[in-house]
């Protein structure tokens, strides 16, 4: 099982540019409110053009978010 962890950000048009770029490099995600929920190692080189839409980061997931990206993640 992959380590999930949630990007929370600040609008659901920043929300869905993050979800969109992940998905673009064959990640798996989930968009929950505003915050993605998601598996995907980003490189270094990648995580810069996202920075300025991230509001926190953090792998404190709930059994709530596990279920929704299992359930209903983009595969």
């Amino acid at each position: 099982m992959s380590h999930l962890y949630k990007i929370e950000s600040y609008s659901e048009e920043a929300v869905s540019s993050i979800a969109q770029f992940i998905r673009s490099k064959g990640g798996r995600c989930c968009i929950a409110g505003f915050a993605v929920i998601t598996s995907h190692p980003f490189q270094e080189r990648e995580a810069w053009r996202l920075l300025p839409l991230v509001g926190k980061v953090t792998d404190n997931v709930t059994d709530w978010d596990t279920s929704l990206f299992y359930r209903k993640c983009d595969n």
